[in-house]
């Protein structure tokens, strides 16, 4: 039961501070030097009152949760330390794998920054691993003198994911006349179906990023973009390719058959490839709820070493693991990312929450799990 001097956090809400006096079921807690009324119901002591760590700190009202504190203060048994790494361990979901994803299908979509200005906006390059597996991939571009590739991205991509590339302007298109992708397919810490190595090459019509028709929603975008499939049910996607010997010694005989073209035709199966590909069923793969993702982002888990790094570096990179993050992500409804930030003097939990609240004004914040993370997480829901 709390206490008057008790240093509380509120169950149901962000925020709490000490309870200076008790009035029945009511509680006035001391937050900021405003006296908030909370239902003691729904107030969690995190330092009872007294603590040598109240009287360390001037007996402030604004102390942040201390798990050693809150140990030694009201779970004295040293065994419950040992419950609470346990847990934490367990924090680590696995991979949320689908029966049609032991196919690899893999798409390239392009998204225009603005729909309605296709001749000068500028477009964003976006990767679709439709799997179960772990894709290590690179992505190039044909290099500006046409006699080798340049690498505009390369990494990994986690299943059931998307991946955001790279950003082209509009007079950077011609790059993309040409493309190459490969990929090694693999899963972590189980075993798996040996899937081949994957290295091809495309050609693009860039006609079609002018025109709006070609952009649409899809099974993997609410919004309109521009899809070029990869890989399809493990099968990878390649250009034409057309025999020129074969073509040449074709044009140069003299067949008895004076429909040359009825001949090539039949020769080159021209008929089978104006056949066109069955169209995708939507039903059949739905977007996916993917698991919570966790980052932690205490420095220690960003940064091998901090030397040469003072508070403001340190602060900066974490934020930038905030944004990329969020990045990653903003395209998936729904999900959930919970950014760990621990305790301290709360600057990092006061900096990330302002960067996403000016930032993704959109997306849900609240405190994460107590029984997971204490008081040292938030969690993020997309919108």
């Amino acid at each position: 039961m709390a206490k008057v001097g008790d240093t509380v956090r509120y169950l149901n809400s962000v925020g709490g501070g000490k309870i200076v006096r008790i009035d029945g079921k009511m509680a006035y807690v001391d937050d900021d030097g405003f006296e908030t009324p909370m239902l003691i119901k729904e107030l969690v002591v995190v330092m009872p009152a007294g603590h040598e760590a109240q009287k360390a700190n001037g007996n402030s009202a604004n102390l942040m949760f201390d798990q050693k504190a809150f140990d030694a203060g009201r779970q004295p048994e040293p065994q419950t330390q040992v419950i609470v790494q346990d847990k934490a361990e367990e924090t680590e979901l696995p991979i949320e794998e689908t029966a049609y994803g032991e196919k690899i299908n893999v798409v390239l979509a392009f998204e225009p920054r603005n729909i309605k200005q296709l001749s000068s906006t500028s477009f964003s390059a976006v990767l679709v691993n439709d799997s179960n597996y772990f894709l290590y991939f690179t992505f190039l571009v044909r290099s500006d003198d046409e006699h080798g590739w340049k690498l505009k991205y390369s990494g990994t991509i986690e299943p059931n994911m998307l991946a955001d590339l790279a950003d082209f302007a509009h007079e950077e298109l011609p790059q993309l006349e040409r493309i190459a992708f490969q990929c090694i397919a693999f899963k972590k810490d189980k075993t798996f179906s040996l899937k081949a190595p994957v290295s091809i090459s495309q050609k693009i019509d860039l006609t079609k990023f002018y025109k709006m028709h070609c952009f649409r929603p899809g099974v993997y975008f609410d919004t309109p973009v521009l899809e070029f499939p990869l890989i399809k049910d493990d099968v990878p996607s390649k250009a034409l390719q057309v025999n020129t010997e074969a073509l040449a010694e074709a044009m140069m005989s003299k067949p008895k058959d004076k429909d040359i073209a009825k001949q090539l035709s039949a020769k080159f199966n021209v008929d089978k490839g104006r056949n066109k590909a069955p169209k995708a069923d939507n039903a059949a793969n739905p977007n996916k709820l993917l698991p919570i993702v966790e980052v932690d982002l205490h420095i220690g888990e960003l940064v091998d070493t901090t030397a040469g790094m003072n508070n403001t570096d340190m602060l900066n990179l974490q934020l930038d693991t905030v944004r990329k993050t969020m990045s990653q992500h903003s395209r998936r409804k729904g999900q959930k990312i919970v950014f760990i930030h621990g305790k301290g003097e709360g600057v990092l939990r006061k900096a990330v929450l302002e960067l996403l609240k000016k930032e993704y004004p959109k997306a849900e914040l609240q405190d994460a799990s107590f029984r997971e993370y204490g008081f040292g997480a938030t969690l993020i829901t997309i919108h």
